[in-house]
């Protein structure tokens, strides 16, 4: 039986918006040919669902590095062969013997495709901020070409998706090197949140049309793609 990385193929990830519990459908790009791992928050009191419905796929294994702060669940159990939906929930912080901790820690989960090859998806597992910006992440297959019209060169071959350039600005927000309430942040926000509904247009287009410099846009995705490698280690 085959595996492959999921990192290494295209793929969109449908996510459930719920702005006052509203439902509203979003989508993000993750490109092909990359290591970074997807996104995920979890807000307190909220489960956050990951489905394989829509790509056919059938969940055969899943490790949460970090279980202290998160559980997990799954719409059928795993030996039935059939569960394509995990959802993910906040607990109160938990101390495991022997068991190091991470600000951000990571969820790996292997599935099996109609044709019977394996694929393993990696995702990065972090607490939501502020309002729910949604409730579910659908899996689901894109072609290549709609994938490198969602991405930004960064430069040394690099390329920064949408969730790269979100993860940035939180990360520019928290290092201090931008305030909350900078003009500059709320233009970004605005930017998320039209890609995020916008999928016929690349990222350059909706960046040229809200007057929002490429140059800003790059220096946060490759600030997300650097915050993303490090490895957060709490002390117990």
């Amino acid at each position: 039986m085959k595996t492959k990385i999921i990192s290494a193929i295209s793929f969109v990830i449908i996510a459930f918006t719920a702005p006052a519990y509203a439902q509203q459908l979003v989508k993000q790009q993750v490109p092909e040919n990359t290591d970074s791992s997807i996104n995920v928050q979890v807000w307190s009191g909220r489960g956050t669902a990951i489905d394989f419905s829509d790509a056919n796929e059938q969940i055969t294994q899943i490790f949460l590095a970090d279980p202290s702060r998160f559980t997990y669940a799954t719409d059928t159990p795993l030996s039935s062969g059939q569960a394509t939906t995990v959802f993910l929930r906040r607990i109160k912080p938990l101390k495991f013997p022997n068991l190091t901790t991470a600000n951000v820690t990571n969820l790996f989960v292997k599935t099996k495709t109609s044709a019977g090859n394996s694929r393993l998806y990696t995702f990065n597992i972090q607490p939501g901020e502020n309002e729910p910006g949604y409730s579910a992440l659908n899996m689901a297959l894109i072609n290549a070409s709609q994938q490198n019209n969602r991405t930004l060169e960064v430069g040394d071959g690099r390329k920064a998706t949408l969730g790269d350039i979100e993860r940035g600005l939180i990360a520019s927000i928290r290092l201090g090197y931008a305030p909350a309430s900078d003009p500059v942040v709320s233009k970004v926000r605005e930017f998320v949140a039209l890609a995020r509904n916008i999928s016929n247009k690349s990222l350059v287009e909706i960046a040229q049309n809200s007057n929002l410099s490429l140059r800003v846009l790059t220096e946060l995705g490759l600030l997300g793609i650097e915050d993303s490698l490090k490895i957060q280690v709490l002390p117990r």
